[in-house]
């Protein structure tokens, strides 16, 4: 009875701390959460969490409902940014300016209508004075008369009321006008929007709003599976502005121009040029690596300098060839074979994801088997992301192949 009497007092405090924590998570839910939808089956993104600080957006509602591959995602930070400058871009002073030059020239054009709306007023006023003068005019005998004019003075003043009632709506619903005092306020605030959004006193929940008073929607379509990312954003209003960024990607194989990137290292390298040199004019022209750098490094030439050989095995001495049987590979050879780095075929072969076998020695060399079917198998294992929605698929590839001797 007593824990049960301490646990109703925690719960006061329980919950204190699931609403904190409900929300951080909502200041941490992405800028865009909610306005993201995705160009290639139009589903709407979601947010995945990297670590304590890492997101990104991805699109993984029909794998999820109806097991289909895995459509696309992206950095959150690059989109955000994206986002973010256009709409600093947007509420730049010379945006603020034009849309006061809009809100007086929209002053004008109601000044104008307000004078055809005095001028019909004025009219109608007339008709009922007229009227009255005609009523009050006529000799009383002459009854028909005066009650044809009795009924055409109230048509009169039922026509001047029906119109200044419409006035008066038409005079309620125009938005107040801005003062001298707040056009400079709002002058002045323009230069201080940049310094605002990234004050420490800005919340994520402020500018989520910010952002959801000026975009409807942001589609985003990433090109196959390269680094280019087309987004487009639907302003409130109806404008679309189309806009292109690179996301991080894990290869070098998954650049657009990587045969252009590797043919312009091999040219620099045949020129005797240093990996040092090589990387500042690789930087210099413009050309990205990928991940999240954006300049080139010399241990990032060196890797991709290497890559200039062909997947194809190296020719094998005839003494060395003798050891091996059909299928086998020597480890160099296999991972040359699949351009797997050294360190993660060793890493498979340790793990028991491939067949090998150990020349006797002290020294001795790695001997793996694979045919055509294992092949196909390490190469998808090799693609296969390591995320928590490719878990299943992951552990189905790391198995190896039962062999003939083995059955």
């Amino acid at each position: 009875m007593s824990r049960l009497a301490r646990s109703c007092r925690d719960w006061p405090r329980l919950l204190e701390v699931c609403g904190l924590f409900g929300t951080l998570l909502a200041d941490q839910d992405g800028l865009l959460g909610g306005l993201l939808a995705c160009g290639r089956c139009d589903c709407g993104l979601n947010v995945r969490y990297k670590g304590s600080s890492g997101f990104s957006y991805v699109c993984n509602r029909r794998r999820t409902e109806y097991a289909e591959p895995f459509c696309q995602n992206l950095s959150g930070k690059v989109l955000d940014e994206l986002v973010t400058g256009q709409v600093l871009q947007v509420l730049k002073p010379a945006a603020l300016e034009l849309s006061l030059q809009a809100a007086e020239n929209s002053q004008q054009e109601r000044a104008r209508l307000h004078e055809q709306w005095q001028q019909r007023l004025e009219r109608a006023r007339y008709q009922s004075d007229r009227a009255a003068r005609q009523y009050h005019a006529v000799e009383p005998e002459n009854r028909l008369v005066a009650r044809q004019l009795e009924r055409q003075w109230e048509e009169s003043l039922q026509e001047q009321r029906e119109l200044e009632e419409a006035h008066d709506r038409f005079v309620r619903e125009q938005p107040a006008e801005l003062t001298d005092d707040e056009r400079a306020a709002i002058r002045a605030l323009a230069t201080d929007i940049p310094a605002l959004w990234h004050a420490a006193s800005t919340t994520p929940a402020d500018r989520k709003s910010l952002v959801r008073h000026l975009v409807e929607r942001v589609v985003v379509s990433v090109q196959g599976e390269s680094e280019l990312v087309d987004v487009a954003i639907e302003w409130v209003g109806g404008f679309r502005s189309q806009h292109q960024v690179l996301r991080p990607v894990a290869r070098y194989e998954q650049l657009h121009n990587y045969p252009e990137l590797l043919t312009r290292a091999l040219q620099l390298s045949d020129e005797h040029m240093t990996t040092k040199q090589i990387a500042d004019r690789l930087n210099q022209e413009g050309w990205r690596p990928p991940k999240r750098r954006r300049t080139f490094n010399r241990a990032m030439v060196r890797a991709l300098l290497s890559r200039r050989a062909s997947p194809k095995p190296r020719p094998r001495t005839p003494a060395s060839g003798a050891l091996l049987k059909p299928d086998e590979w020597w480890f160099g050879d296999l991972a040359h074979r699949l351009a797997v780095p050294p360190p993660t075929l060793y890493s498979w072969l340790r793990r028991g994801w491939v067949h090998a076998r150990q020349l006797p020695g002290v020294q001795g060399r790695w001997i793996l088997w694979a045919d055509e079917e294992e092949l196909q198998r390490l190469q998808q294992l090799r693609r296969c992301p390591h995320t928590w929605s490719e878990q299943s698929r992951f552990q189905q590839l790391t198995p190896p192949k039962l062999r003939a001797d083995d059955k």
